[in-house]
């Protein structure tokens, strides 16, 4: 989307793979657009603020959006849940709320919700009577959730475990044929978490990997 002549951009840092907005201003109109579209903008909505620091805003509207998918109202209640307590159209909501409550520095209560993803995930995909779509969806979620919480974890300073899980959601993004920002952004986090591993220090800065923002899940 555009504001003027200016386009809402993210670059993912290559020293912490967090995402770094490219025009703030322009990422603010974004958000303001995103408003007036409603729920149908919420998913976007929330990326871009979390991106933003908007954190507490960013944290309200994950769980509302899981609510509107048909998922739990709140952490108590995602815990309660059993393995088919959440519905696959809340998945891909709840991993946004798990990227937000990553960047507030809550790790212990990201990767709670990136687990009952993994478990709600692999309990659809052996549904009876589950189809090729269904199997899709949740080969892409499943990768995602690696993703999440490789970044999870590496910001943690645990560089081994965030290499399997990057090296993971990567072979499955290639596996599946997913779009070329997701397995680029999977490749960028593997060779951070893997010179992390190697150094003991943080990959030098570069350049970073930049990708338009219209998706409304991160990478």
């Amino acid at each position: 989307m555009t504001t003027g002549d200016a386009v809402a951009t993210y670059t993912i840092d290559p020293t912490s793979l967090r995402e770094r907005p490219d025009d703030v201003g322009a990422s603010w109109a974004r958000v303001e657009e995103l408003e007036e579209l409603g729920e149908r903008g919420d998913g976007e909505r929330v990326a871009w603020l979390r991106i933003l620091g908007a954190l507490r805003a960013a944290e309200d509207l994950a769980w509302d959006d899981v609510v509107r998918h048909g998922g739990p109202g709140g952490m108590a209640a995602l815990l309660a849940s059993g393995p088919g307590g959440v519905p696959v159209s809340a998945l891909r909501p709840l991993l946004r709320l798990a990227q937000v409550l990553h960047h507030a520095g809550r790790h212990v209560d990201a990767e709670r919700v990136l687990e009952q993803v993994r478990t709600a995930t692999v309990t659809h995909l052996h549904a009876p009577g589950a189809d090729e779509r269904l199997v899709r969806e949740c080969s892409a979620v499943m990768a995602f959730a690696d993703h999440g919480q490789g970044k999870v974890l590496f910001d943690a300073g645990r560089p081994a475990e965030a290499v399997s899980l990057f090296r993971a959601a990567l072979d499955r993004r290639l596996r599946d044929g997913a779009p070329e920002d997701q397995v680029e952004s999977s490749r960028l986090a593997l060779a951070a978490a893997t010179h992390a591993l190697q150094t003991g220090t943080p990959a030098a800065a570069g350049p970073g990997f930049g990708v338009r923002r219209t998706a409304s899940t991160g990478r």
